[in-house]
């Protein structure tokens, strides 16, 4: 008897987890990749829909409306490509879809370059809540790269701070729809340099990373630093001018007390980190 009631308890158990792990999914209903470019042709814009598809929905995070039924929708509603920018068109879309979300994406062409771009839509508003880019040689190399794309492409849906962002740091704060994150030390520099490597850094492939101001600076130390999702005593520079606004000084931070205050821009033993919202 006792053997019974405890299989009886793990099945139960177990139907529990899966309705739980069923209500945390959002529905998602994918649209076919538009081609920008003469990138590739149709149906290779099908299959990589359709492989995105399935990355998609093997991170667990998301169920994915049938893809069938969801262009027949979009055939019958006769959406075009220029109506993304409408929300009421976006909204009715995602509306007949019996979606949550909808996902869209780009295959583009710039010049030699060739980018997969996609974004995920809240259907309630058609407001971006998450979106990633990945930038590819030849047809052959998006196979290989489509695992982490779909991760990144809804990284922003359920990030908590310090997560990893879209662009490979560590998310450090979180305003509505927005996420910002910070980049590993990128080294020790002037002022004048350290603005210079965070525009230059790339991660995740991003060319919007910035020196972080000094209030941006603070939240990292209050919710990485503190919280000892980062370690480290160094004393980091902002993007923040001095207090008195004179222009040969900028403030920086201290990560060991969280002590703020302000130094010459040509001292070159302060270290750098980059962030970016997305």
């Amino acid at each position: 008897m006792k053997a019974k009631i405890t299989i009886l308890s793990l099945m139960l158990a177990a139907l529990f987890c899966s309705a739980v792990i069923a209500q945390e999914q959002k529905i998602v209903a994918v649209a076919t990749f538009d081609i920008m470019g003469n990138a590739v042709t149709q149906d290779e814009a099908d299959a990589i829909t359709e492989l995105f598809i399935t990355e998609l929905v093997f991170t667990g995070k998301v169920s994915v409306v049938d893809r069938t039924n969801f262009d027949k929708i979009v055939k019958e509603m006769k959406f075009q490509a220029s109506d993304w920018s409408d929300s009421a068109k976006t909204t009715a879309l995602g509306n007949a879809a019996n979606a949550q979300l909808i996902s869209r994406g780009q295959i583009i062409r710039l010049g030699s370059k060739l980018y997969l771009s996609s974004s995920i839509i809240d259907a309630k508003n058609a407001k971006v809540l998450s979106s990633a880019r990945e930038q590819f040689n030849s047809l052959d190399d998006v196979f290989g790269l489509l695992g982490n794309f779909a991760n990144n492409t809804i990284a922003g849906l359920s990030l908590k701070i310090g997560d990893i962002g879209s662009g490979g740091g560590l998310v450090f704060y979180i305003e509505g729809n927005t996420s910002y994150e910070v980049s590993e030390v990128l080294g020790t520099a002037s002022w004048d340099d350290a603005i210079e490597l965070c525009k230059a850094y790339r991660g995740g492939g991003y060319d919007d990373w910035y020196l972080p101001t000094k209030d941006e600076l603070n939240l990292i130390y209050q919710n990485l630093r503190k919280t000892e999702k980062i370690s480290g005593n160094d004393y980091y520079w902002s993007a923040s001018l001095h207090f008195d606004y004179n222009q040969n000084y900028a403030c920086y931070q201290s990560f060991s007390d969280g002590n703020q205050s302000d130094y010459g821009k040509t001292y070159r033993d302060y270290c750098v980190r980059a962030v970016r919202a997305f």
